[in-house]
């Protein structure tokens, strides 16, 4: 007997040495912010997700694209050929789809043609000059371009493109949601784990206290039992209640140690011992405020699920518009400058005195209907089959918020029942030590009742700790912001 205790003593005072102050809950959740991994994985993932949702503006967005080419063009002089000739060609443009359809592009094309005539036409004198210089050495070539292309059926408007946006961003969306839920299921969880520690210290206080009256009644026993006042079997039931004491004391130790270790890897330490105190649980229930609505909003995970749903009927959309066949109309100017000065080239091309006009038209029809159509058909099906998973879940998150409000009812009137039985207990034995002081009773009348006492103390404080519980899962499924600050709650448990 005295080796479990011995036992049972060391491990509760191993995990509670020296205090270092009381850490409050808010605190303590702060700790799991600042360095819960999980819970920063999960916050990571939250904003992670929230920049890449931005990448689906890109499709949107102008492009520039600028080009640079220098050609050396050497060759055996052969009549009129140019020996060599450099060229220098450089390119600027900007393109941009518009969301409903159009593809836009403004460019400026700019080539400068450097040559060597061949010298034997230096040779051919015609009315005093010679060939050689008939030929232009070096020229620039000046183009601003427009150009524009219209998609008639697929894609008209915009569709097929603005499809495959939506795509992107639900998707992303509904994982950003997803990684937002669960941040809030970490902290539900690390309220749970304070509260636990919280419980199992007061559970191993007062199965320490029983255990200790245990033994007193059973120290009593035995010497009733030497004097002829009691039967053995009396003083077996007491020592067997020590046994069940021990037992329980054990118990409650054990779990003691595995909650304090829960506790410590929400903030990250590998070690399970607590320094600080903590609020205990009728405190801690006491400042705890949460309102709870006749509707509950939308959870994230119900939000996350819907986006999902939108994802496949936009991932439906797109694959669909592969039936259609692809008419394209397009058209574009450009302008012509041709001279040796720079200055000349240019003025002249953007006079618009020599464009150059294009219009034409692109005809594309998918040969194998029937696989697209087939393939359009999977992903309508995949879309149908999220609807429905939506509505499921619907009724699931419905269901269970009314699950929770009904146990929050139950809870409270159990925890009134259980706190009437405590004050009876209580009155019950501080009037039997009244009149044990009387002499109108014995110790072991007054010991039994100081542990039906701690009894009724256990079932409330494992009453408290499960409304606490409900109270905690209902902020949970309340938090619907991506990015909440920590804030007391307030309203009405």
């Amino acid at each position: 007997m005295k080796k479990i205790l011995a036992l049972g003593l060391g491990l509760w005072l191993a995990g509670n040495t020296a205090s270092a102050g009381t850490l409050s809950l808010q605190e303590y959740l702060k700790e799991v912010e600042s360095q819960g991994p999980d819970y920063q994985s999960a916050q990571a993932a939250v904003v992670g997700l929230e920049k890449q949702s931005h990448q689906q503006d890109l499709t949107y967005s102008p492009v520039l694209v600028a080009s640079y080419n220098h050609v050396n063009d050497t060759e055996l002089p052969n009549g009129f050929n140019y020996p060599n000739m450099q060229t220098d060609t450089a390119g600027v443009s900007v393109t941009d789809k518009l969301p409903f359809g159009p593809t836009v592009s403004l460019g400026y094309a700019f080539t400068n043609y450097n040559a060597t005539v061949n010298s034997q036409l230096n040779q051919i004198v015609i009315n005093g000059v010679s060939l050689a210089s008939v030929f232009p050495t070096s020229e620039y070539q000046i183009a601003p371009v427009v150009s524009l292309s219209v998609p008639l059926f697929k894609d008209f408007g915009g569709a097929q493109t603005s499809a495959g946006v939506h795509k992107v961003q639900y998707q992303l969306e509904s994982a950003q949601k997803s990684s937002a839920f669960q941040r809030e299921q970490l902290l539900y969880n690390a309220k749970l784990a304070y509260w636990s520690v919280s419980l199992a210290r007061a559970q191993v206080k007062i199965r320490k206290t029983t255990l200790e009256r245990s033994q007193k009644i059973w120290e009593w026993t035995k010497k009733r039992v030497k004097r002829n006042l009691a039967e053995s079997p009396d003083a077996l039931q007491a020592e067997a209640s020590v046994r069940l004491a021990e037992l329980d004391l054990q118990v409650a130790t054990e779990a003691a140690r595995s909650a304090r270790l829960q506790f410590n890897r929400y903030r990250n330490l590998k070690d399970g011992s607590i320094a600080e105190d903590l609020d205990e649980l009728e405190d801690s229930l006491a400042n705890t405020h949460v309102h709870i609505p006749k509707t509950l909003p939308d959870r994230l995970d119900l939000k996350a699920v819907e986006d999902t749903a939108r994802q496949q009927k936009a991932a439906y959309d797109e694959a669909y518009q592969n039936v259609y066949p692809d008419i394209t109309v397009n058209g574009s100017w450009r302008g012509n400058g041709l001279d040796p000065n720079y200055a000349t080239a240019n003025s002249t091309a953007w006079s618009g005195n020599y464009p150059t006009w294009s219009v034409g038209a692109q005809f594309t029809l998918p040969l194998d209907v029937f696989t697209s159509s087939t393939v359009a058909d999977g992903y309508k099906k995949n879309y149908e089959s999220s609807v429905m998973s939506f509505q499921d879940k619907q009724l699931e998150v419905n269901q269970e918020w009314t699950d929770l409000e009904n146990r929050l009812q139950d809870v409270d009137r159990r925890l009134a029942m259980a706190t009437e039985i405590e004050s009876i207990q209580q009155k019950k034995a501080d009037q039997e030590k009244k009149r044990l002081e009387y002499g109108r009773t014995t110790e072991f009348q007054l010991l039994s009742f100081e542990n039906d006492y701690n009894a009724a103390q256990l079932n409330k404080l494992a009453i408290i700790s499960e409304k606490l519980s409900v109270l905690a899962q209902a902020e949970w499924w309340l938090s619907t912001d991506l990015h909440p600050t920590q804030a007391d709650a307030s309203g009405d448990n």
